[in-house]
């Protein structure tokens, strides 16, 4: 792959860089669940490294060839349980994902307010030999020349991973619905909010799930899209966006939309001023206030008690 930054410059980063678990340093209970009993379904055959990105440029830590999909839990102190959970699905573009912008952060923030939180670290493309290409954006690096040895072969793989990390999704809620007493979580109370391609993770189990799957709360970010169809048991929706996002058009107009038709709970926020993946971060911006709106819904749809301090 062809570099543009001194020699010394990536040695210095590749110090950073890292196949291996991946672990928020800032994780109530820093210990990653499997998803699966054994290997993940469908990919029984993936056996490539998983890079991790700490980075010192804007403090944030980045997924990238996951191929064992994990939980990681975030539980709230005794005193503060409300008893509700949500599944937590950073974005990424199903290439990389955001790990603690759109994931670890949400997911200390829930949990300091009474809701347990798992963060999903979903199956993704594999597209990156080493953690330069993977994270070359992210890194300021030039983009890595795609292999177009059989475009078909990698057109399939893509379709193949984004359906897994469907699967992922579905699974979550199924696993941690599953092990609710060891949790202290109400099993009707457990939702699902994912960012841009994690959005999509949750729209997809919003639309497609059984009973074991089924959210009790939809949180899509700057992400996914109506079918067509609603499910007869759909859950209470809040979409968040920036006002212009990456695509013409208001992203997540359409699900409002249907929700508001059928006389379902929806809440709809656009931000002015930001722009596509501003996940959450305690830096002031006043697009973070989302997420206080993402907890008051909770309260008035009962999704968490209208008490509880926010």
């Amino acid at each position: 792959m062809h570099r543009t930054l001194l020699a010394a410059a990536l040695s210095a980063l590749s110090l950073l860089l890292a196949a291996t678990s991946c672990q928020a340093p800032q994780a109530p209970v820093a210990v990653e669940i499997p998803l699966y009993e054994g290997p993940a379904p469908g990919s029984e055959s993936w056996d490539w490294e998983e890079f991790r990105l700490d980075n010192p440029a804007d403090g944030q830590t980045y997924v990238a060839n996951v191929a064992t999909p994990t939980l990681l839990p975030f539980l709230p102190e005794a005193g503060k349980a409300t008893g509700a959970a949500m599944i937590v699905c950073p974005g990424g573009g199903h290439q990389i994902l955001s790990y603690s912008a759109e994931g670890t952060n949400v997911a200390a923030w829930l949990a300091e307010r009474g809701v347990a939180a798992f963060v999903l670290k979903y199956r993704l493309i594999h597209f990156a030999k080493t953690p330069e290409e993977a994270f070359w954006y992210v890194l300021g690096l030039p983009e890595p020349t795609a292999d177009q040895a059989d475009p078909e072969a990698a057109q399939a793989h893509r379709a193949e991973a984004i359906a897994m990390s469907n699967d992922d999704g579905r699974a979550a809620i199924s696993w941690v619905r599953r092990h609710a007493a060891e949790y202290g979580i109400d099993p009707q109370r457990i939702g699902i909010i994912g960012f841009s391609a994690g959005a999509g993770v949750t729209a997809s189990v919003c639309f497609d799930h059984d009973a074991q799957s089924r959210p009790g709360l939809v949180a899509p970010v700057y992400g996914g899209t109506f079918p067509g169809t609603l499910p007869e048991d759909a859950a209470p929706l809040f979409v968040v966006a920036p006002e212009i996002d990456q695509r013409p058009g208001l992203t997540g107009i359409g699900l409002y939309t249907a929700w508001q038709q059928a006389g379902l709970p929806a809440e709809l926020h656009y931000f002015a001023d930001c722009e596509h993946g501003f996940g959450y971060k305690s830096d002031g911006a006043p697009v973070n206030d989302w997420i206080t709106l993402l907890y008051h819904f909770m309260q008035k749809t009962g999704f968490v008690p209208s008490n509880e301090s926010k």
